[in-house]
């Protein structure tokens, strides 16, 4: 006892059993060459790895346009000029090249979201149109005081949220991206706050914007209720067994009908075109005149001729018709416009009728689904070409050259009226242009599906472009330059962009298989 008691208190010094001894006497084994010892979370850092490379592009155009609002306050005025642009650009080319360093297919998070051959290309699609937005837009930011930082921001968080449209595999999925595509280009629309005209422009977009949204959320509100779930391919089985026989079901669809429409300007859905297009800033509406547009296609593809294809036989007949009353109504007004912006605009409406009537013939076959794929893409290198070369004429506040104001454009400036007229030409449905490979593509699937009627109105409606395009064309060329005409401006960085725009605008329309190609394997994911 005396001993015990003698003992120092503190905690027991423990004698390692024999086990233990042998254990760490024993040496440790070499890794393998090339092994990876474990370190704690490592698996789950692998994971979340394996889950953010499917939407690496998305994160990238997301990283980036945080970037340039933080960047935006620290750079001098002269400085932001050439730095804001560049990481915009560096962002975008990163988020290009993205998925080449890490390809997945599949589906991701729960089942939100699908990358295939479809979310690839109206990935590059619409992250294309963001560059060529970015490109052409420096000087004139600067010349007309346009807060650029903003301006950047604002087309890659709309690049974004096209880009989510694309990749979405369920309703909910969808409408977030919409949403956040569609709030940014309100933003652009009167990002130039101090003219009357862009406030006034914004304002109308807005409020129609948030009508169709509004009418777009109630119908997948319906749809959900009809089917019980907002994945797109089981509401596709359960319209399969249920049909488009019950009132519901109508009502569903023609609410997703007008929400769509008015995202891709269908008539009588268009109001908000013309004055939006014409109040906001050139570079703006270049951007506004395609991304958009694009968008909304994907997400008619997603939705209509996916999630909805087992009713193609009811919807697509109502489709041909709002695709020959698009573009009837869109040339017609384009004809007798003399405001080069406002004809731009009304001509885009005409082009969405054109894109609409390919839409009508998916159930023709895969051919089909290529030409709106094709289409979208040779419009939004056309489109946002013609308008970006309005950038050359400096003008008071946002509005366009009037044809008077073009006289002896070519004259003055020789490769920017070249470019103009290539992209009328290609416009308009002239070979050897994309624009005419296009119309083309259209045109098979639509009598394919038994719409010769539709393919007829096509054919007079290319006509009845013609006219006007080619009048600017006329004007530029062959009327001499007035007194008092708009002073012109110019940027390498713009002549350089509008020259490869036009360049590839003659290339593709003369080999354009491997386009078509891509747009074809793109459209078979969708398709029924």
């Amino acid at each position: 006892m005396r001993g015990a008691a003698a003992r120092p208190h503190g905690p027991a010094r423990r004698v390692p059993a024999a086990r233990d001894r042998d254990h760490r006497a024993e040496p440790r084994p070499r890794a393998a060459p090339g092994h990876r010892p474990d370190v704690p979370g490592g698996a789950a850092v692998t994971d979340i790895q394996n889950t953010l490379y499917p939407i690496a592009p998305e994160l990238i155009v997301a990283i980036t346009a945080c970037v340039v609002l933080v960047v935006d306050p620290l750079l001098p005025r002269s400085s932001a000029r050439v730095w804001l642009p560049a990481i915009t650009v560096a962002g975008l080319v990163a988020a290009l090249a993205a998925p080449r360093f890490a390809p997945v297919t599949g589906l991701y998070f729960g089942g939100f979201v699908n990358v295939d051959a479809f979310t690839t290309f109206f990935r590059a699609v619409f992250i294309l149109l963001a560059l060529f937005g970015t490109a052409v837009a420096p000087a004139y930011l600067f010349r007309k005081q346009v807060p650029e930082g903003e301006y950047y921001a604002t087309v890659l968080f709309s690049t974004l949220g096209a880009m989510t449209i694309a990749l979405s595999t369920d309703l909910i999925t969808l409408f977030v991206g919409l949403e956040l595509m569609t709030i940014p280009v309100y933003v652009l629309a009167g990002i130039q706050r101090r003219d009357r005209f862009a406030n006034e422009a914004a304002l109308k977009y807005f409020l129609l914007g948030a009508f169709s949204s509004a009418l777009l959320v109630y119908g997948f509100a319906w749809l959900f209720g009809i089917t019980g779930s907002t994945r797109f391919d089981e509401i596709a089985k359960s319209l399969q067994a249920t049909g488009i026989a019950n009132g519901p079901t109508i009502i569903a669809l023609a609410l997703i009908t007008v929400g769509l429409g008015f995202k891709a300007a269908v008539v009588p859905f268009h109001q908000w075109t013309p004055d939006a297009y014409e109040g906001a800033p050139t570079p703006a509406t270049a951007f506004m005149s395609v991304a958009p547009k694009a968008a909304a296609f994907a997400a008619i593809l997603r939705v209509l001729v996916s999630g909805m294809g087992p009713l193609a036989v009811d919807w697509s007949s109502v489709f041909a018709v709002l695709a020959a009353v698009t573009m009837t109504a869109g040339n017609i007004v384009a004809l007798v416009q003399t405001n080069t912006k406002r004809m731009l605009a009304y001509s885009s409406i005409a082009h969405t009728g054109y894109i609409l009537a390919a839409v009508a013939a998916t159930a023709a076959g895969p051919s089909a689904g290529a030409a709106v794929l094709f289409y979208v893409f040779a419009y939004g290198v056309m489109n946002l070409g013609a308008f970006a070369c309005l950038l050359y004429i400096d003008l008071e506040g946002t509005r366009g050259a009037t044809l008077d104001e073009l006289n002896g454009f070519a004259r003055r400036e020789p490769f920017g009226a070249l470019a103009f007229a290539i992209f009328l030409i290609s416009l308009t449905g002239i070979p050897p242009t994309i624009g005419f490979v296009a119309k083309f593509l259209v045109i098979q699937p639509v009598l394919d599906a038994g719409y010769a009627w539709l393919a007829v109105v096509l054919a007079l409606n290319a006509v009845l472009a013609a006219f006007y395009y080619l009048r600017v064309v006329v004007h530029m060329y062959m009327y001499d330059e007035e007194t008092g005409a708009p002073l012109l401006v110019s940027s390498r960085l713009l002549s350089l962009s509008l020259g490869v725009s036009a360049l590839a605008v003659v290339v593709l329309g003369i080999v354009p298989n491997s386009i078509y190609q891509w747009a074809l394997d793109a459209a078979s994911p969708v398709l029924p």
